[in-house]
């Protein structure tokens, strides 16, 4: 009899962390789960994963801790889709919760649009198309607006975003730590919870998206600590409102073409760079378990158990704090299964053969909300005619985005590899590298706490750490 290994030791991952914070960590299409993790660039370590960024310069800025590297997966959508962000304080959703009552503020989403999810998504091409800061009528922040949606925030996509690779880009702002003392002197620290998205969009039109240079921005870069959004004092409001936003005002682009009927005919994709493959069994985040090799005899029974082994080794690697359930049912249900029917001397195989799980994190009933209304919000007509032409209508006023040359894509969505020709047209700039700070960013504002002895209301002495 030969012996199993159980990755019983990759079967814990470190415990997300318990704190007032929050992390974006699944993505909903039209009220579809797409799978915890699955497409969202998270930072990997569970012990700061919900942490935020402080410094407004940091690379850190554009996706959050380790959101410059892609993620195997991206999610299918179309213009003017539902698109629903679920935030988490405990990551593994093991607790209830999208952040402490505190930490009120406004939230922001930005889109840009990329030739393939491994460009470096930093510098220019940014643009905001949903943002909510302080609802007078209401007296509530954004932030809580999405507390009491239990920590999802559902926007509508654009009609008008044209067809290709996109990062959406959550921001949530937490204003908690910014006051003023009484010899008038501001003391910020405003916290940034932010995370990226990668989505692939099939648009009503395959046309350049040309932004308005007033509307386009670069991250890092698009807020500066001397910005009036981020010195404001959340706890004396008297003569401050209305409330001014961070950031660029919001972009929605609409098209000729994008009525009910033209948005109807829209169909989600499913052959698209970083779609998940047809013959994927199981998903966990961004990790896919497929069939093992077919056998009839011992050698061949131990070899498939092994190859089972070597990928629940790669799930349990690769999984980000969002969770590793989907990697323990395959442990269990495939792995396990498989060993213990070549101990049993049965030498035809694999059992289960062919069973898909899915991902299990998909079929967690959740109830979705209604999109958000969010503030500042009006449909940009734009031009969907073709690249030529748009090239031709250029001006001062407008920041084009140009277009690529058609691409081969090889895809693993069948057993056989297929090539597939596709235009990723929205967008398309190079790698941008980090932008050149202006005189003004590099001038380093001080955002302390102020002494000792001010009476303000602060949360520092939740947190473990001080710089949170």
């Amino acid at each position: 009899m030969r012996s199993t290994t159980v990755l019983a030791g990759l079967a814990t991952v470190l415990a997300p962390l318990a704190s007032a914070h929050t992390v974006l960590t699944t993505v909903f299409v039209n009220d579809k789960n797409q799978g915890d993790g699955t497409g969202v660039r998270m930072p990997l370590d569970g012990n700061i994963a919900n942490a935020p960024v402080i410094d407004m310069n940091s690379n850190d800025m554009i996706c959050g801790r380790d959101g410059l590297k892609k993620v195997n997966y991206a999610i299918p959508a179309t213009a003017g889709s539902k698109m629903t962000f679920e935030f988490r304080t405990y990551v593994d959703g093991s607790r209830p919760g999208f952040i402490d009552g505190s930490h009120q503020g406004p939230i922001s989403v930005y889109a840009k649009a990329v030739s393939d999810f491994d460009q470096n998504p930093g510098g220019s091409g940014w643009f905001k198309i949903w943002h909510d800061g302080y609802d007078e009528s209401t007296k509530k922040w954004a932030v809580q607006k999405v507390i009491d949606t239990n920590g999802l925030l559902s926007i509508t996509l654009p009609t008008g975003m044209p067809t290709g690779a996109y990062l959406l880009r959550t921001e949530v702002i937490a204003m908690q730590n910014v006051t003023t003392k009484a010899d008038g002197n501001w003391y910020c620290e405003p916290q940034f919870y932010v995370n990226c998205a990668q989505v692939y969009l099939q648009g009503t039109s395959s046309g350049q998206l040309s932004i308005p240079k007033d509307k386009e921005t670069s991250i890092p870069g698009h807020v500066h600590p001397s910005d009036k959004g981020l010195n404001f004092n959340m706890y004396d409001m008297k003569g401050l409102l209305p409330y001014e936003i961070p950031g660029p005002k919001p972009f929605r682009p609409t098209s000729s073409s994008s009525g009910a009927n033209a948005k109807a005919a829209l169909t989600t994709p499913t052959n698209f760079p970083g779609a998940v493959p047809d013959n994927c069994l199981l998903k966990n985040a961004n990790w896919c378990g497929f069939e093992v090799p077919d056998y009839t005899n011992e050698d061949g029974c131990w070899a498939s158990a092994d190859n089972c082994w070597a990928q629940s080794k790669k799930c349990f690697e690769s999984a980000p704090p969002s969770g590793i359930k989907g990697c323990k049912i395959w442990e269990q249900e495939k792995c396990q299964a498989l060993a213990n029917s070549c101990d049993a001397k049965q030498f035809t195989g694999p059992p289960n053969k062919s069973k898909r799980w899915g991902d299990v994190t998909e079929q967690t009933s959740v109830q979705v909300p209604g999109a958000m209304k969010g503030a500042d919000l009006v449909d940009d007509p734009v031009d969907t005619t073709t690249s030529k032409d748009i090239n031709e209508k250029a001006n001062n006023n407008v920041a084009h985005i140009p277009t690529v040359t058609a691409t081969t894509f090889i895809t693993t969505s069948s057993s056989a590899v297929k090539p597939v020709t596709t235009i990723p047209s929205a967008a398309i700039t190079t790698a941008a590298a980090a932008p050149t700070e202006t005189a003004a960013q590099n001038t380093l504002v001080r955002c302390g706490r102020g002494d000792k002895k001010q009476k303000r209301v602060m949360h520092m002495n939740r947190h473990k750490r001080a710089d949170f």
